[in-house]
Parts: C-alpha cells; sequence; structure tokens
C-alpha cells in the first residue's frame, strides 16, 4: 500500500490539529506547519503527496510555498474564510472556512486514491 503524506499550512492549531486526525485516521502521515517559512522548510526537506494551506498566515503571502509545493510535485488545496480571496486561487481546489470534515475528505480522495 502506498503511504501518501500531507502538509498541512496552517496557523490556528485547533483546525490544523483536526485536520491532521483525520487524515491520520485515512492513512495520510500528516505534519503540520505554522507558517510559511517553515512549510518552505519542510517542501525542501521531503516530499508531499499533498499540502493544505491556508491563504492567511502571519510570517506573509503563501503564493511562492503553493508554487514550490506544486513544483516538487504535491497536490495542494487552498483554505481561506474570505470567499472572494479564495476565488482566486481557482482551478486548485478550494476549501471555505468553516468546512465540514467529509468536504475536505471528499477533496482529498479526488486527489489520492486512499483507502475506505
Amino acid at each position: 500500500m502506498t503511504q501518501f503524506s500531507a502538509l498541512i499550512v496552517e496557523d490556528e492549531a485547533t483546525i490544523a490539529e483536526l485536520v491532521a486526525t483525520m487524515l491520520e485516521a485515512h492513512g495520510v502521515r500528516a505534519t503540520i506547519s505554522g507558517g510559511v517559512t517553515d512549510a518552505m522548510r519542510q517542501i525542501d526537506g521531503q516530499a508531499f503527496s499533498l499540502v493544505l494551506v491556508d491563504l492567511t498566515l502571519p510570517d506573509g503571502e503563501p503564493d511562492a510555498f503553493i508554487a514550490a509545493a506544486r513544483a516538487h510535485g504535491s497536490h495542494v488545496i487552498v483554505m481561506s474564510g474570505d470567499p472572494d480571496r479564495l476565488a482566486g486561487y481557482a482551478p486548485l481546489p478550494l476549501l471555505e472556512k468553516p468546512f465540514r470534515m467529509k468536504t475536505l475528505l471528499e477533496q482529498v480522495r479526488q486527489l489520492l486514491p486512499l483507502a475506505g
């Protein structure tokens, strides 16, 4: 069985932990990063099947990170509570906060062939 991994770039710890727990329950190894700088370090150090990135991070805009993640072959899902800002990132998969874990899982399953 292929081991999938995800990098969750989210500064709200509660959201990051909930997403990580849900992904791990479905066999995806999850790593949490609280900002752009750390996320760039993470993506340079290892390959991730999937990256979930919030658009509002304390240390800057995530655009360069999103480009780097895609260049490394990661699938990217963008998250934000601002629907207008989120729309600017289409055609990437988009999640408007607050979102249901079922909705997130449906998007993940479209990108990764998860079991069950």
